[in-house]
């Protein structure tokens, strides 16, 4: 009877999972990171007037989840323990400027470009403070809604006769909380410059290319007739590990590469990283990433015109460079799933009547966790996490879409695009798929085939 009705939804559920695809395309919708549009006031060449309008340039950056969001004056905080901002010198004095033409200290009087460099320290300071707050309180939540999912998952695999679940905590965000301590002490970008460019005498000396060694960093592209930026960044770990019984350093040193660019003006790169990033990594380890900022002024566009389209381009450009997280992960899918691998792994020690466990462990752990996602944070939740593993995650690609950025004749990087169009199979016999199969049944009949299923299962000999 089960498996006729669960037959039966086979087509739907395929349906379901395109729909919920083309309806939603904002997939976290338990935590985003986004700003808030705000007006920005036309700058000044002050020099103090950066600091004094940045936090509304910036906007707020908020949480969807309304638990969430706290005043300015609340400590930040992880399972307790306090974190207390520091002052940043490095982003206290002015930015350095450099002529991209001349490869020179820049001299020069245009507007444009002391305006923006006269807050770019302050935009990033407050962006770096801003994602500093995000992240903590996003852990903080994410260890809140963990250890309740886990009770309320522990208590509905005991009801289902699977005894005694409980996750191993020992590095449970260990290497998040490290990145916030990183994050702590130092910044992780190191501004070296702001490289002005005039469009001007760019355009008047093509089909010829500027001969400084920043001119790596601009392109003209001929299809578009429009000349790009891009910043590419090496983010860098390395350190000794001590050995298993914690009394010396390890011979062997852990060095981790995590190689991005992003086009400025499309905002489309790239994002490849060595291996993981050992839980045993320490803060000392992460070295700091040092960048060249260019930017193009224009003698035609108006100038607080082009001060606030360089400077939103600059906060969102920074949405995408300066995310020290993604080592583990994107801010897409961060710690979502539940915790049906854990489920699994100790539900699969147990004996019990069942031939084939490779199909029926994985199914039903995945559904009891499913269940409590179900509860805690609705349906959407499922279809939307697994469309943006489907259809729009790549391990390569940074911001809107990959772009390798191989402007140069030896620059050779390769990545994987997202898939737009890959093959969905709702296949019972296939583990992965059959979980959607179960789910719209319980989403048909919520507690009644919860029970029935119950009811079966605890009544075998296990």
């Amino acid at each position: 009877m089960v498996a006729l009705l669960l037959g039966r939804l086979f087509y739907w559920s395929n349906t379901q999972i395109h729909y919920v695809y083309l309806i939603e395309k904002s997939l976290d919708r338990i935590v985003t990171l986004k700003f808030i549009e705000s007006s920005i006031s036309i700058l000044t060449t002050s020099k103090n007037s950066g600091y004094v309008f940045v936090s509304i340039l910036l906007g707020t950056l908020v949480l969807d989840v309304p638990d969430l969001v706290a005043e300015d004056n609340d400590p930040l905080q992880i399972g307790g323990q306090i974190f207390e901002l520091k002052p940043f010198v490095i982003y206290e004095a002015e930015v350095d400027i450099v002529d991209g033409h001349t490869g020179e200290k820049y001299t020069g009087d245009n507007e444009v470009v002391l305006d923006f460099a006269d807050t770019f320290n302050a935009i990033l300071l407050g962006f770096h403070k801003k994602l500093l707050e995000y992240e903590i309180r996003h852990l903080n939540f994410r260890l809140e809604d963990g250890r309740a999912f886990e009770a309320e998952l522990k208590e509905l695999a005991d009801s289902f006769g699977i005894k005694n679940f409980k996750i191993n905590h020992d590095n449970w965000l260990r290497k998040e909380t490290t990145i916030v301590r990183r994050l702590i002490q130092d910044p992780f970008f190191e501004i070296e410059a702001v490289v002005a460019w005039d469009l001007d005498k760019l355009n008047k000396d093509l089909p010829l290319m500027p001969r400084s060694e920043y001119a790596k960093n601009i392109r003209y592209n001929e299809k578009k007739k429009i000349w790009e930026r891009r910043v590419t960044t090496e983010w860098k770990v390395s350190y000794r590990p001590l050995t298993k019984d914690g009394r010396k350093y390890a011979n062997k040193p852990v060095n981790v590469q995590k190689l991005q660019g992003l086009n400025l003006d499309t905002q489309e790169g790239f994002h490849i990283v060595s291996r993981g990033l050992p839980s045993s990594v320490i803060t000392s380890a992460f070295k700091e990433i040092k960048i060249n900022y260019p930017i193009i002024v224009s003698s035609t566009e108006p100038r607080e015109t082009q001060v606030k389209r360089l400077q939103q381009s600059y906060i969102q450009n920074l949405k995408y460079l300066y995310d020290p997280f993604s080592w583990m992960a994107r801010r897409e899918h961060r710690f979502r799933g539940g915790f049906s691998k854990n489920l699994l792994s100790h539900f699969s020690e147990r004996r019990y009547k069942i031939e084939d466990r490779d199909w029926f462990d994985p199914v039903l752990t995945q559904f009891l966790s499913d269940v409590i996602t179900v509860r805690r944070h609705g349906t959407k939740e499922i279809y939307s996490l697994y469309a943006y593993l489907k259809f729009d995650r790549s391990r390569n690609v940074l911001g809107k879409n990959l772009d390798l950025l191989n402007w140069l004749p030896d620059e050779k990087r390769k990545g994987q695009n997202v898939r737009r169009n890959p093959k969905i199979n709702i296949n019972f016999n296939s583990p992965s798929t059959a979980r959607f199969i179960v789910l719209e049944a319980y989403m048909r009949y919520t507690d009644r085939f919860l029970n029935a299923l119950r009811t079966k299962l605890t009544g075998l000999n296990y």
